[in-house]
C-alpha cells in the first residue's frame, strides 16, 4: 500500500515558505530547482551562474537542475532569487544524478486543489522527495507528511479556483 500524498494551493510563494524556514521547511539534504523564474533548467543559463557565483553560492548541477545544499538554498532565498513561478523539491538524501519531476508543477500548468500530475506521488518516494513547491498565481505544493500539509494549511490561506 502506497503511502498518501497531502497536496493543496495555497496564497504564498515558494520564498515566502522558505522564509517561514524550520516552521514550515523539513530536514533535507538536498534542494532541487528545476525551474527559476519560469525558465526551465536554470543551471545552464549564464545569468544565474552568474548571480549564484557572485554571491558565493555554490551550486551542483544535472541535466540544467541547480542541485543545493540547506545553507545555499537559505542564501539564494535571502538574496531575491525566487521571484515566482519556481519549482523547488527538497530531498532527505543528496544525490549528484537527482532527475526532477518529469511534469511542470508551477500552478500556471496545473491546480493542486484539482489533483496532482500523474505518477507524481510514486516519483516522490522513489526519489526520496520530502516536499514539492511550484508557485504562480499560488503555492502548488506535495508531500508524504501529514505534519508538514498541516503546517503549511495553517500559515496560508487556500487559493481557490474562480
Amino acid at each position: 500500500m502506497s503511502e498518501r500524498l497531502h497536496y493543496g494551493r495555497l496564497v504564498a510563494t515558494v520564498a515566502d515558505v522558505l522564509d517561514a524556514g524550520v516552521d514550515l521547511v523539513p530536514h533535507f539534504e538536498l534542494s532541487a530547482i528545476p525551474v527559476l523564474d519560469n525558465a526551465e533548467r536554470p543551471a545552464e543559463w549564464p545569468a544565474v551562474r552568474r548571480r549564484l557565483r557572485a554571491e558565493g553560492i555554490r551550486v551542483g548541477q544535472h541535466r540544467g537542475v541547480l542541485l543545493l545544499l540547506p545553507g545555499e538554498l537559505d542564501q539564494m532565498c535571502s538574496i531575491g532569487m525566487f521571484n515566482g513561478f519556481d519549482e523547488l523539491y527538497l530531498s532527505s538524501e543528496w544525490d549528484d544524478e537527482f532527475e526532477s519531476f518529469p511534469g511542470r508543477i508551477t500552478s500556471d500548468h496545473v491546480d493542486f486543489e484539482d489533483g496532482t500530475p500523474l505518477g507524481l506521488e510514486e516519483w516522490m518516494i522513489n526519489s526520496s522527495c520530502l516536499l514539492a513547491l511550484g508557485d504562480g498565481s499560488g503555492l502548488n505544493f506535495a508531500t508524504l507528511d501529514r505534519e508538514i500539509a498541516e503546517r503549511l494549511r495553517a500559515r496560508f490561506k487556500p487559493a481557490h479556483n474562480g
